[in-house]
């Protein structure tokens, strides 16, 4: 039995008719009506009376009907998801990331995805971006939100290379200037990134302060950018944070481009799949076009 005696027992069934089902499949009479006598032979069952003039279901072929009818949407169905699936439309795809990316780059190209793809189940997971790497090695994530790391099991795509910029209280002498040199920052207090939480800001930040001339001066050491703009906020100091943190508006707090050539901060997505699925290669490609076209 394969799915074209389904199929003509199906249409015979319908039309009570094999001259009629002929037609309607576009084959011969002869040829269909051996067709069906070689199912019922299979199965053991009449699954048609049929006269000179005349056919009607038995209530074996009744039943065969129905289950055959569900065995066609079935199939079907499983072809039109297996293309779907081939399309990177459905299917669950687990997505790391880390803090500061829940509300710069993460919101719009979700939206974009989601919209694009709204059967896909999308599953967020957040870790500390010293931890992506071995989220994605471990496989608790499909692909993540990180900054560059050594590992070389990570295959990495570049979405975003950004400049720091200072944080600064707005009611701060510094707060009304167009643009800040480090040199004439040296004097102030400063709310940095923990090495073991942040590595990689952490020496950036103090690499350029170094070629400004000075070792800055630590009011407290935190592990996230919005706690950092949280303290900025209070008074506490001033903050070294991505560019594209100035899209949040947050309470008494101003952002200042920094004169002079200064690192580039570089935010990837990573995964491990050295032939990445339909479900990831879309989310790479929908990102990469989301941030290519985000304000500058």
């Amino acid at each position: 039995m394969d799915l074209r005696h389904l199929r003509y027992f199906i249409a015979v069934a319908e039309d009570l008719s094999f001259t009629r089902a002929a037609e309607r499949l576009h084959i011969a009479q002869p040829p269909l009506s051996q067709q069906i006598r070689q199912l019922e032979e299979e199965l053991g069952v009449t699954l048609l009376h049929r006269t000179r003039r005349h056919v009607e279901l038995s209530e074996a072929g009744r039943v065969f009907l129905e289950q055959a009818k569900q065995i066609i949407r079935a199939t079907e169905m499983a072809a039109v998801q297996a293309q779907r699936a081939q399309r990177g439309e459905i299917g669950r795809l687990a997505v790391g990331f880390f803090e500061h990316m829940s509300y710069t780059l993460l919101p719009p190209i979700l939206r974009a995805y989601r919209e694009r793809f709204p059967s896909v189940d999308v599953q967020l997971r957040w870790f500390p971006v010293i931890s992506q790497a071995d989220a994605l090695l471990r496989g608790d994530v499909d692909v993540s939100f990180m900054r560059p790391v050594p590992q070389e099991e990570v295959i990495r795509q570049t979405l975003l290379k950004e400049p720091f910029v200072l944080a600064v209280p707005d009611t701060h002498p510094l707060a009304r200037r167009q643009t800040l040199s480090l040199k004439e920052c040296a004097a102030e207090r400063f709310i940095m990134y923990a090495p073991h939480l942040a590595p990689d800001f952490h020496t950036m930040i103090m690499r350029m302060c170094a070629a400004s001339g000075f070792v800055p001066n630590v009011a407290l050491e935190v592990g996230q950018v919005y706690t950092t703009l949280g303290l900025v906020s209070s008074g506490t100091g001033l903050a070294f944070v991505p560019s594209s943190v100035q899209r949040v508006r947050f309470d008494h707090v101003v952002y200042k481009p920094i004169r002079g050539r200064t690192p580039k901060i570089e935010v990837m997505l990573g995964w491990v799949q050295r032939n990445p699925s339909p479900l990831l290669a879309a989310f790479v490609e929908t990102a990469k076009s989301v941030v290519a076209n985000l304000p500058k």
